[in-house]
């Protein structure tokens, strides 16, 4: 007479006892069909790319927001960490809480490096100096506080224009550093 507490202690023996036997036929059921291919775990990951219209893009540090970007249309750059613009408005935004507004046709914001490039009919006003710069290429490095335009640069200020064939800008000390053929013109001064 078996009992249930008999089958219980046979069945796993059976089992174990008749590996041999069955062992082959459930490996071959269970193996991945059509070989391995060593070759598919090394392929690169695809990259994440994206194209979007009516972009919003923020940055803050230490809880306050240090640059403000709209764009008409944003897409993926040439590297993972490069964000391509079309018509882009910005809004820098300096320790002191003065701002600085900056207008373009294109631009591009490198996320790792913090260099915003702008392109094209480039205008950056300064209402507290009440000074508007233009120009075709402008470089933003955020790290360093340092603008950049290497092309044909134009300031106007209140009774001062001067253009300059290329402008480099300390936004942390606030000066200018012009190069090139320099023409400046001063109004509503009076002779010495």
């Amino acid at each position: 007479m078996t009992s249930s507490r008999t089958l219980v202690w046979l069945i796993p023996l059976a089992l174990l006892l008749t590996f041999p036997l069955w062992r082959i036929p459930i490996a071959a059921f269970l193996s991945p069909r059509g070989g391995y291919d060593p070759s598919l775990a090394e392929r690169p990951v695809d990259e994440h790319k994206f194209d979007m219209e009516t972009v919003h893009i923020t940055q803050s540090e230490q809880g306050k927001t240090s640059l403000e970007i709209v764009a008409e249309k944003a897409y993926t750059g040439g590297s993972v960490n490069e964000v391509r613009m079309d018509n882009v408005d910005a809004v820098v935004t300096g320790n002191n809480a003065e701002q600085t507004f900056i207008t373009a046709r294109h631009g591009v914001l490198n996320k790792q490096e913090a260099v915003l490039t702008m392109i094209d009919e480039v205008v950056v006003i300064k209402p507290k100096d009440k000074m508007e710069l233009y120009t075709d290429l402008l470089i933003y490095n955020d790290k360093t506080n340092m603008a950049h335009s290497p092309g044909k640069t134009r300031l106007v200020g209140d009774q001062i224009t001067i253009r300059g064939n290329n402008l480099l800008f300390n936004t942390k000390t606030q000066s200018y550093d012009l190069g090139g053929r320099v023409h400046c013109k001063l109004t509503g001064f009076s002779n010495p």
